[in-house]
């Protein structure tokens, strides 16, 4: 999905009126979104460091290089690219829900003052 799609999710979704059972279910879906996207960052984050350190205990038993030369290589190496690459895409996809997440929270935030608002001007109005 791209960030507009996401954008565009995002924002066909929200509450358009303060109701507080619709907006725990709406921050709730957001913040499990950015817990799921946390847990897949921090595992593939895990296995970047795993990856370079299983390249460069292998090239330094198979080209007998120093540890110097072994890190040269390691970062050089096509699995190494790849789990960095996936690493790079999952930090994107965290950040992004982490943002979504916030604003959510801001934008719910802002409906309830509204409401707040709304009622106290209606009040006054009625007198």
């Amino acid at each position: 999905m791209s960030d507009k799609d996401s954008l565009d999710k995002y924002i066909e979704h929200r509450p358009k009126v303060f109701n507080s059972e619709i907006i725990l279910v709406y921050l709730n879906a957001l913040d499990k979104n950015k817990l799921k996207a946390e847990e897949e960052y921090e595992e593939c984050k895990d296995q970047v460091q795993e990856q370079l350190d299983f390249i460069i205990s292998e090239k330094v038993e198979n080209t007998k290089c120093s540890m110097a030369q072994a890190k040269v290589l390691a970062t050089n190496d096509e699995r190494y690219k790849n789990i960095k690459a996936e690493y790079r895409k999952r930090k994107a996809y965290y950040l992004l829900k982490k943002v979504e997440a916030n604003n959510g929270h801001s934008y719910c935030e802002n409906l309830k003052q509204e409401s707040i608002n709304q009622l106290a001007v209606d009040k006054l109005t009625r007198n």
